[in-house]
């Protein structure tokens, strides 16, 4: 095994048990329903505990991504240890913590010169994270430095990409996402939109009335997106606070021949406070191996 440390922002929606098996360090957002008390996300407040909260605080919650100083603190230790330090971070485009990564990058170099430390820009959040940096563990297990792990993902993190839907638009029209009119309309048809998560953006490409029917349009999306390299990819099924409606999308797509790298993972307290619950979406990402 190669001697290099991995880091992810919490954005990156793996489990914790994951985490703990692959010896990933994770660097907390911080949330607050009041704008006086900030919890670090699984560690002041778990994910069951956030939810639960959602959708009874007369507060909606906001985040705050880590601190340059919160990245420093983490890589530290392991770079006095010997170690190189890769973290992979929530895209730029909808958070700034690759920046406080970077920042903390610069100024750990200097401390550290002959280390190889480098922040990752994902593209991705949640679950598109997640299956994202499983790929830095398979390099990391199969030998790679810390160099070249970065320069692999940087060449196949964009084909990475999340399709979705989401039950309720409450909680995107509360977050400002989407107007009130909008939301409305929504709850009053039974419209279920379809979204994609690529290229650190977010896509609507559908508008579908019926949240079976949507659960079913993501399946298809992503045997559309993948055609016939389907073995080519990585996928994870993500759930937020519905594993029940998630459990019977993942065996179907079992049944059709795909394979998934981790259990169905939970959708994360930095994007479910701008989603709320209800997020069903498959993640999946090319192979770093694949030919």
């Amino acid at each position: 095994m190669a001697d290099v440390k991995i880091f992810t922002d919490s954005a990156s929606d793996l489990s914790d048990e994951l985490y703990e098996t692959h010896g990933i360090g994770v660097v907390p957002f911080y949330v607050t329903f009041d704008k006086k008390t900030y919890y670090k996300e699984r560690i002041d407040i778990t994910i069951a505990e956030f939810f639960r909260r959602l959708k009874t605080d007369k507060n909606f919650p906001s985040t705050s991504l880590p601190s340059a100083v919160d990245y420093e603190d983490a890589f530290r230790p392991w770079l006095k240890e010997g170690k190189d330090v890769v973290c992979l971070c929530i895209s730029s485009k909808f958070s700034g913590s690759y920046q406080s990564a970077e920042t903390a990058v610069a100024a750990l170099k200097e401390e550290f010169p002959d280390r190889g430390i480098y922040a990752i820009d994902s593209l991705q959040a949640s679950g598109g994270q997640g299956v994202t940096l499983m790929q830095l563990i398979k390099m990391r297990d199969a030998g790679y430095s810390a160099g070249q792990i970065k320069s692999e993902i940087e060449r196949i993190k964009e084909t990475s990409r999340v399709i979705l839907t989401v039950d309720s638009l409450e909680y995107l029209q509360k977050g400002g996402r989407i107007g009130l009119v909008s939301a409305f309309a929504g709850a009053l048809l039974q419209i279920k939109p379809i979204i994609i998560q690529q290229e650190g953006e977010l896509h609507p490409v559908a508008k579908i009335r019926g949240r079976q029917k949507a659960i079913d349009k993501v399946i298809d999306m992503t045997v559309e997106a993948v055609g016939a390299q389907k073995d080519d990819y990585d996928y994870i099924a993500l759930n937020a606070d519905c594993y029940d409606e998630v459990a019977p999308m993942e065996k179907k797509m079992k049944d059709m021949g795909f394979s998934f790298c981790t259990p169905i993972q939970d959708l994360g307290i930095t994007i479910g406070s701008h989603t709320g619950p209800s997020i069903a979406a498959v993640c999946f990402i090319k192979k770093w191996d694949a030919k």
